[in-house]
């Protein structure tokens, strides 16, 4: 699943930009590496159709409101790295980039066995 693989290999980038020191780097990786595992995780609940954020935000916030928070956190950290903007829910810091990596680590873990589990991967 092409989602899927974009995800683990924006988590990837976004480990090594934190180790390297780069936090808005990371903080950018880390959303698309959160964005691209629940397009791979939505999709596979309902199939290949598309998914805009307002519809993202509903779909999670039905199904799993801790996945959404996630993904809210991550989307509040890139756009404070990416455009500057104001935290809205959680302020850019190291430790809470490094928060939401090890957040997104264990979801893009999860998301992989479910589909393992659906024979996708």
């Amino acid at each position: 699943m092409e989602d899927f693989g974009r995800a683990k290999k924006a988590l990837a980038s976004a480990k090594r930009n934190f180790e390297e020191g780069d936090i808005l780097t990371a903080a950018n990786r880390i959303f698309v590496a959160c964005e691209n595992a629940i397009y791979a995780h939505l999709k596979l609940k309902f199939g290949n159709t598309t998914f805009s954020r307002k519809r993202i935000i509903m779909k999670l916030g039905e199904m799993d409101p801790l996945l959404k928070e996630v993904y809210e956190d991550s989307y509040d950290i890139r756009v404070q790295a990416d455009y500057g903007r104001k935290s809205r829910i959680i302020t850019i810091s190291k430790g809470n980039v490094e928060s939401i990596i090890e957040k997104i680590e264990k979801l893009i873990f999860d998301i992989e066995n479910e589909l393992k589990d659906a024979k996708i991967l």
